[in-house]
């Protein structure tokens, strides 16, 4: 009797503590009391926005930033193709590429205007 008593309890432990998340963030822009504030909004519904396709042949994680109009990160742990749905607003971006088991890394130059942005496939040589 006293396992089962002991069970019970421990399930209902797990199970408020399975319960128990942090509350949800959502992010909002920072207000200033500064006038010379620029302010940008963008309708999503009109524009196109663009996916990102990698391969990743590294053997460890690949880590994609753009930086241009707009900055945005990726990390694909995953080996092979990878896409990232929808995520990328048109314009020119400078995308740097690193990988966890590589030295160095790569940049591109590229002009993003919607559909799928597909970079070339990256391997880790050692010498």
């Amino acid at each position: 009797m006293k396992t089962l008593r002991l069970f019970t309890i421990l399930m209902l432990i797990v199970l408020v503590l399975s319960m128990w998340t942090p509350a949800p963030v959502y992010a909002k822009q920072f207000s200033s009391a500064s006038a010379s504030t620029a302010t940008l909004v963008v309708d999503l519904a009109k524009v196109k926005l663009a996916r990102l396709r990698v391969n990743n042949r590294t053997g460890g994680t690949l880590y994609v930033k753009f930086s241009g109009e707009r900055g945005y990160s990726f990390a694909a742990s995953s080996q092979g193709k990878t896409t990232f749905e929808s995520v990328i607003q048109p314009g020119k971006y400078t995308i740097t590429v690193t990988a966890s088991t590589c030295n160095g890394q790569l940049t591109y130059r590229k002009k993003v205007r919607g559909g799928t942005v597909s970079l070339p496939a990256f391997i880790c040589r050692r010498k």
